[in-house]
Parts: structure tokens; sequence; C-alpha cells
């Protein structure tokens, strides 16, 4: 039997041109926004200014925070907090790929309550925030759905701990997922990007929660993924390509708000606390395939259905059939140059039981919902399997 609990308060409008929504909605809002984007991109792309026009049209003064980094820090988070609390700020706009938007969500619990972000961390102080300040999410990557979910995954870089956290209140209030602000993506990070919105519907559709509306929710998903991320890939300027990833990873969002991920997380922040110039998608593609031959024995019929209805596996044997899957979804990343090994990254073996015994830890949450009853010493295998 399955369950269903659906909570979902985020206003999504999606559409080529959906930025410019920004303008009458913010009136709404407040009067004083804080814009959270990173060092360069939106500002060599124009969006940014764009965005601080648009607000002005409004009669919104806006405030930029411009130092979030792939892999996002609390440090910045309570820096920028500090600028909310002086400037009272009304709400918060996360401009960009997943760590603005996912700093934003960060900022908006820490600003209005006491203290810093993290104390408000499950593994840090564990205090619930009571408060939040409104976010407006405008993501200009196809990959983490971060505009459908409540996650936020910040680095404590003292204690190398990669934490995803998510309260009722930090959903955004409105996200904005315009398909034209993807476009000026590089090669890298279509395939970065896309892939992380790939095992976030594999994973919840191998999550032990799993449910018919999820299902179909990351069978589609990973289905546009499959057959667009080439084309974008070859042809950024293809709207169709970059409007079908954009819709695949709101959805891939929504089935992580629905279900969740599994272990393949838990791994991957092990990985990238310890090593943050690896990028979460790729971190993903490492250690992705391995999971899933780990826990082969109990997720085979759910991959066979991935096998079948995403890679056009045509095995009646679920076994072969999931076999087939995992080696298909190998050739697949191959396309992109995503099948690394952990040694050829400059990941050092001693490292492996820390980041094992830390990513268990700290998201534990994801572990549990894995099937197969992984341990801290399975995920420790599997990191050696990927060396």
């Amino acid at each position: 039997m399955f369950k269903i609990s659906s909570y979902l308060p985020t206003e999504i409008i999606f559409r080529v041109g959906a930025v410019d929504e920004l303008e009458e909605r913010a009136k709404k809002l407040g009067k004083k926004a804080l814009i959270v984007t990173g060092r360069s991109s939106t500002k060599k792309t124009g969006l940014l200014q764009r965005v601080v026009d648009l607000l002005k049209k409004a009669g919104v003064e806006s405030f930029v925070f411009d130092k979030i980094i792939p892999n996002p820090i609390s440090d910045h988070v309570d820096e920028a907090a500090e600028i909310v609390r002086k400037e009272k700020i009304d709400f918060i706009i996360g401009l960009g790929g997943g760590s603005p938007i996912d700093s934003a969500k960060a900022i908006s619990i820490t600003a209005p309550n006491e203290g810093k972000f993290w104390d408000y961390v499950p593994v840090g102080g564990g205090k619930i925030p009571e408060k939040s300040i409104p976010v407006v999410a405008i993501p200009t990557t196809h990959g983490t759905g971060t505009e459908a979910d409540p996650f936020a995954v910040i680095t404590n870089p003292q204690t190398k701990e990669k934490v995803g956290i998510g309260y009722r209140n930090t959903f955004p209030v409105l996200s904005l997922v315009d398909p034209e602000v993807m476009k000026t993506l590089p090669k890298d990070q279509t395939a970065y990007t896309s892939m992380d919105a790939f095992y976030h519907a594999i994973e919840s559709f191998l999550n032990v929660n799993a449910n018919p509306y999820s299902d179909v929710l990351a069978l589609d998903a990973m289905k546009r993924i499959v057959t667009y991320l080439p084309v974008a890939y070859e042809n950024g300027e293809d709207m169709e390509a970059r409007t079908n990833l954009a819709w695949a990873s709101t959805e891939a969002g929504i089935t992580e708000t629905l279900t969740g991920v599994i272990a393949n997380h838990a791994l991957e922040h092990g990985l990238s606390g310890f090593y943050p110039e690896i990028t979460h998608g790729l971190g993903l593609c490492i250690t992705g395939p391995y999971l899933f031959e780990y826990i082969f024995d109990h997720a085979y019929e759910r991959l066979a259905i991935v096998g079948r209805e995403v890679f056009g596996v045509y095995e009646t044997d679920d076994r072969k059939a999931g076999r087939i899957a995992i080696k298909k979804l190998r050739d697949f990343q191959e396309m992109f140059g995503l099948n690394k090994r952990l040694s050829e990254l400059g990941v050092k073996k001693e490292d492996i039981p820390k980041m094992a015994e830390t990513g268990y830890r700290i998201l534990n949450g994801v572990v549990v919902v894995t099937p197969g009853n992984l341990t801290a010493k399975d995920m420790e295998e599997i990191f050696n399997r990927c060396y």
C-alpha cells in the first residue's frame, strides 16, 4: 500500500518570458528586496541588471549580495542575513542556479530569527525557525528543482558538513521559471545540472516511499532529460530542448518534495563536503550507478521499470532489465564525460571512511528510505568501488 502527503504552497509560473512577471508581483511583496546571486554569470548575461530594473519599475529598492559560490557556505548566509536585518529587507530573490536560491532560503530563516544559520540545522543547533522572509526563486539552470521544494543545501566550511534543511516556511512563495534565461548555460553546466535533475527523479522513484503521484512525475522527468539533454548539449539555443529540461527540473523538484531522494545524495554530500570543487551533478553521476548496483537485489524491479520506460529496454526478465538500465545510464553519462573515478578527481583514499561517516550521519534521513538498509560501512564500500 502507498501513502501520499502533499504540501506544495509555491506559486510556479513556467513560461518563456516568466521573469517579466516580477515587476507586477514584486509590488505585493514589499519595498525592499535583497537579490542573492553568484559572482559573475547573471552579470555577464545582463539578467541581474534586468531584475534590478524590473524591481525599480515596481517601486522596490534592491540590494545585491553576489558572493555565493558553488556548494554555498554558511558564512555567506550569515553575512547576507546581517544585511537583511540592517536594511529591513521585505523579501529575498534567489537569482541563479541552486546555490543562490538555496542560499536565499537559508537567509530567509536566519535573518528574522536570533543567531546564525547553523543554529537552525539539525546537526548544528537544532532550532526550528519560527519566522521567515518571503523568497522569490528565479532559476537560471535546469537542475536542482529548488524552485519547487523547501530544501536548501549549505556547507559548514569549518566542519566540512554539507547539510540539507527544509521547513514548511522555506518554500519559495513565487518561482519564475523562464527557459529563455537558461540558454546561455555552457555545455558542462548543461550536463551537470540536467543530471542533477535526473538523479532527483530516479532516486525519488527508488525511494521506499515512492507513490503513484511522484512516480508519474519522476518517470516523465527522466524521459525528458534522456531525450533533450543531448540536443541542448549540442545546441544551447534550442528552446524546445531548454524548455523540456527546465520542466523536467521542476518536475523532479516536486517529486523530491513528495517522496525525497535516497542515499546517493548522502554519498555526494559526504564527497563534496570534503571536496567542494566537485560539482554536485558530477558527484551524483559518479556514485549513482555504483549505489544502484549495491542495492540491486532490493531495487531491481523498480530499475527494470526505469529501463523499459526511460531507456527503451526490451527485456521481460526484471533482473536482466534492471542490469541493462544501469548500463544504459552509464552509457548516457559517457556521452557527456560524466563517468569519472574519484581517484581522477584528486580524492584521497584515506578520506573515504570520514566521507562515508559524515554523509551517513548528516543525511541519515535519506539513507533510511533507501532500499537495502544501508550502514555507514556500506557507504564506505560504495565509495571504494567508485575509486
